[in-house]
């Protein structure tokens, strides 16, 4: 007897071909790929509807636990393990403001004015609008990054869009269970007054992110020591395999955020083990393997809430005006950017934040899968898998939710395509962002060609003095070797002779020189020939000119800082 499919692979299987369809489609369209899965998700759904004898059954695939345990973990650790601490620590100010009390305000803000507009202020909806904007706080960077580095941003703004996303991800989602878990008390019978109800949230949410962070800390150490136990790189990716989703299963269980485990996991190992433990095939597997499976799951993500919105939602006046309302409170939450950057700015240590930044982190806030993950575990929760509590309200659940999953989807559908697609006019209207900012990277990148290379042919160099090789092999590998460095040394001549990179070039040198000085000196502290008095005024005074001269060419977070 032949095997029968399972009903929820058929949808998996065209959101999959489809989503390798858009790649292929969009490489000839200057478009971001997660706009192009939003509109090939409403057209199928679309397509799905027309075609009333095509019908996709969900029902068992993308239950509450389903998307908790097995989606969020890699779209958390895959962001988590490529955030760099060091660019992390020169914003940490703001990214902290923008991710904590910048996402609860965005939450309260995006509550109010829907629940005054949208429920007419009722009390017994107020945390169902709470429930609102805790879905819609989070951000997703990943379409304006990838224009980030065509317009030549400044890496210190994208450091700031990518960090602030990955934290008040984790930050939205603990808000979200929290309120989730307080609106089904309340519908359950809880008669709790709205202060307390709050004032339970709060602990509840500090409970779940202390015990989440140390969850993943904690998880992250032993990771590190069993990556030093091997060599296997298949192993070593494993380990990140289990560190990512053990780190969630283990916080839920201890009651803590799954979240912000996986999250504070992901930073630990991909700024330590991850560097220093890791074999070089393992971090080129590491990121591959990550970057497939967020792939994968950011595209059925987006495709399958296309069929979502499109089968339960009839088009109406009511539809235009819930959109609006969403559209609308989002933009006005959004606006803490400007106190918060501010503030950094005036009272803090934390570089300057241009105003021009601000209209950029103001209108690059768009949403994404986090958002969307978090629609289809109300979907699951309220409509498909009732509690026996809930069953009473189904109707009310229902009404609720297919609101609810209008104004989510409409905000996440308004900054995809109009913020997405006018973030780039914005950047160059505001001048943020400079050719040679581009050019930089192109110049790192072809320095490192040429150290790598360089290295190579010393060894093959030492290999055939030592005659563990033989001279036909070291020939052949130095003609290739050295057809790279050449290549690489004729692409630095042409970027030293661009005129908009000549203030970089010449910052980059004076800077270079002044790290040698540096190193200089303390090397004559060390051996005696400065007393520690001299030594450290030296010292104190060339790290001021560093500074000054970092801050000047507005090299810093663009320039490592150099170490002779």
């Amino acid at each position: 007897m032949s095997a029968v499919p399972p009903a929820y692979l058929a949808p998996i299987l065209v959101a999959l071909f489809s989503a390798i369809c858009v790649a292929l489609f969009i490489r000839k369209l200057n478009m971001p790929y997660t706009i192009a899965l939003v509109i090939t998700g409403l057209l199928l759904g679309l397509f799905a509807q027309v075609q009333s004898q095509i019908s996709f059954d969900l029902d068992g695939i993308l239950t509450a636990e389903i998307i908790l345990f097995l989606i969020l973990p890699p779209l958390l650790f895959d962001g988590a393990s490529k955030l760099d601490w060091g660019s992390f620590k020169r914003i940490w100010r703001l990214t902290s403001l923008l991710a904590v009390p910048g996402v609860i305000l965005n939450m309260f803000v995006i509550a109010l004015i829907t629940w005054v507009l949208v429920w007419g202020a009722d009390s017994e909806m107020f945390l169902f609008a709470l429930l609102l904007g805790a879905i819609l706080a989070p951000t997703d960077p990943v379409s304006v990054l990838a224009l980030f580095k065509e317009c030549g941003a400044p890496h210190r703004l994208a450091a700031m869009v990518e960090s602030e996303s990955l934290f008040n991800d984790g930050t939205g989602v603990v808000m979200f269970q929290v309120v989730l878990s307080l609106v089904i008390a309340s519908l359950s019978g809880d008669t709790t007054g709205l202060g307390t109800t709050l004032l339970s949230g709060a602990a509840m949410f500090a409970q779940m992110v202390i015990i989440g962070g140390a969850v993943g800390g904690c998880l992250a150490y032993v990771s590190n020591l069993a990556l030093r136990w091997t060599e296997n790189h298949l192993l070593e990716v494993a380990v990140t395999v289990t560190l990512a989703f053990g780190s969630f299963f283990l916080a839920e269980t201890f009651h803590g955020s799954g979240v912000i485990g996986v999250v504070v996991a992901g930073m630990v190992l991909g700024n330590t083990g991850k560097h220093d433990e890791m074999t070089p095939q393992a971090r080129v597997a590491l990121d591959n393997f990550w970057e497939m499976v967020a792939f994968l799951i950011n595209s059925i993500l987006f495709l399958l809430i296309g069929f979502e919105i499109i089968n339960r939602v009839e088009f109406s006046s009511s539809i235009i005006m819930l959109s609006f309302t969403a559209i609308f409170a989002s933009l006005v939450a959004r606006l803490a950017v400007y106190p918060i950057g501010w503030f950094v700015t005036e009272k803090t240590h934390d570089s300057n934040i241009p105003f021009a930044w601000r209209h950029v982190l103001f209108w690059g806030g768009l949403r994404g899968s986090i958002p969307l993950a978090l629609m289809l575990i109300l979907l699951d929760l309220w409509i498909t898998h009732p509690a026996d509590s809930l069953v009473d309200d189904a109707s009310l659940l229902a009404s609720v939710y297919d609101e609810i999953l209008v104004m989510s989807f409409a905000v996440v559908l308004w900054t995809l395509i109009v913020q997405g697609l006018t973030i780039k006019p914005l950047m160059k209207k505001l001048g943020v962002g400079d050719p040679a900012d581009g050019l930089s990277h192109d110049f790192e990148k072809n320095i490192g060609i040429l150290v790598k290379c360089s290295a190579a042919l010393d060894e093959l160099d030492r290999m055939l003095e030592l005659g563990i090789t033989k001279q036909e092999i070291v020939d052949k590998q130095k003609e290739k070797l050295t057809a790279q460095k050449d290549e690489a040394l004729e692409n630095l001549q042409k970027i030293i002779q661009e005129e908009q990179f000549q203030s970089r070039l010449e910052g980059r040198i004076e800077a270079r020189l002044k790290a040698i000085q540096q190193t200089a000196i303390s090397r004559a502290e060390r051996s005696g020939l400065l007393s520690t008095h001299v030594g450290a005024e030296l010292r104190w005074k060339l790290d001021t000119e560093l500074t000054l001269l970092l801050e000047k060419e507005d090299l810093k977070s663009e320039v490592p800082l150099p170490k002779a």
